[in-house]
């Protein structure tokens, strides 16, 4: 069987941000649902961790026979088990006086620092790159841009579940929208880009993960930054933290959701 190749990279790719949004938002919980995501992905490229599926120009390799139909079957559950578990833990009493009012982010302050992604969102600040500059399936999607209202801890974590639903739509969007086709563009096996500058970007589950490059003509980059979200939204924490209590100390940097292999690089 062929998949149109962006169709595919769409599901991968939302599958993958259903992972990295249970970090900042269930990562107690949502365990058991985690490995299920995983299991798709080592059967269709056969890593479990550091994947190398999308490539430029398409994917690595068809999806194996019945993996679409796990899939589908896998975002059906999925529904019930993020509603479960937002019964469970949303509203519950000790989870909100730990996160409630905890750790505010005032809209300036995630402007001036450079905050993207769910943390900026929990503010009340609609931004997306999805949305504000579209790529790949995502103007062709129906999807919404969940935002909270005082980018507290809990506003922060409550934007993530639903972004998780959100995703779910999109998966759902991509794998009816599946038609015959090539897995793989036609690439030169080396690129020489015109000498020149350029920046492109993409929402990542944790902000607006960019790329900027200057060309030199050669076939390497004459030099080439990576604006990693997790690395601008950890520098917060300087203000963020002030005045609370040490106890305050793990909700705020759990609900701000860094990856250290982002920031120590």
């Amino acid at each position: 069987m062929h998949i149109a190749k962006s169709d595919l990279r769409q599901q991968f790719h939302d599958l993958r941000r259903l992972v990295k949004l249970s970090n900042g938002a269930l990562e107690i919980t949502f365990g058991r649902e985690r490995e299920k995501i995983i299991d798709l992905f080592e059967e269709i490229c056969g890593a479990r961790l550091t994947y190398n599926y999308i490539r430029i120009g398409g994917v690595m390799a068809d999806s194996p026979e019945g993996w679409e139909v796990k899939v589908r079957k896998f975002v059906k559950d999925m529904y019930g088990r993020i509603d479960e578990y937002d019964t469970l833990l949303t509203y519950n009493p000790i989870f909100m006086d730990r996160t409630k009012e905890i750790g505010k982010m005032s809209q300036e302050m995630a402007v001036a620092w450079g905050i993207t992604g769910p943390n900026l969102r929990a503010t009340g600040f609609k931004a997306d790159v999805r949305k504000d500059d579209p790529y790949g399936l995502y103007p062709k999607v129906k999807f919404d841009i969940p935002v909270g209202k005082q980018g507290d801890c809990w506003e922060r974590y409550c934007v993530r579940v639903q972004e998780m639903r959100e995703s779910l739509k999109i998966i759902e969007q991509a794998l009816d929208a599946i038609q015959p086709g090539e897995t793989m563009g036609k690439i030169p096996k080396t690129f020489r880009v015109p000498a020149g500058e350029g920046y492109g970007h993409l929402e990542a589950p944790r902000g607006d993960l960019g790329f900027y490059i200057v060309s030199d003509g050669s076939p390497s980059p004459y030099r080439m930054h990576i604006r990693a979200p997790s690395f601008i939204n950890l520098q917060v924490l300087q203000v963020l933290l002030k005045e609370w209590k040490v106890s305050d100390v793990i909700a705020i940097l759990g609900s701000i959701d860094i990856v250290l292999g982002e920031v120590d690089r």
